[in-house]
């Protein structure tokens, strides 16, 4: 009997840490910039205290601030930008650009309401890991989506950005 519940309490654990499955990027590149200089862009005061909040946020002395929108006024017209990373360890914040974007997410209790209607769900997920490619394939498989993303119809894929 304590056998079952220990492999009952095991499995629950790991169903609630399941998310993205899958996460691939073709010919990604990574600009680098330090913690300072992107809260001074993002309209901070004061940089006695900086720290990342999330992986996408950085607290820039009590302000909250998105790092994609850095990125975004950084790279105004980059088409392969696709996500902003804030890296706690380096104290950086890294702006990804990438030809295409490959992701597969379980439809777990955490993230069911991406899969409820795919496309909505990879629309959604675009502004997350691949903010400016568009959404050129979606698919809902066993209890997963998988969103495919790249540059524009027509663009080239050896374009300089």
């Amino acid at each position: 009997m304590k056998t079952i519940i220990t492999f009952c309490i095991l499995l629950l654990s790991l169903n609630s840490f399941a998310a993205v499955l899958k996460h691939e990027t073709s010919k990604a590149r990574y600009d680098e910039y330090p913690f300072r200089e992107v809260c001074e862009k993002l309209g901070a005061k004061n940089f006695e205290l900086i720290e990342a909040k999330s992986m996408s946020e950085i607290d820039c002395m009590g302000k909250v601030y998105q790092a994609i929108d850095f990125c975004l006024n950084k790279f105004p017209l980059d088409k392969t930008l696709s996500r902003a990373i804030v890296d706690e360890k380096t104290k950086m914040v890294k702006c990804e650009h990438s030809e295409s974007v490959m992701i597969s997410v379980s439809c777990d209790e955490r993230d069911l309401k991406y899969c409820f209607d795919p496309k909505k769900g990879c629309d959604e997920l675009k502004k997350i890991y691949a903010n400016r490619l568009d959404v050129a394939h979606f698919s809902m498989l066993e209890k997963n989506i998988n969103c495919y993303f790249a540059k524009k119809i027509g663009e080239s894929f050896n374009e300089d950005p």
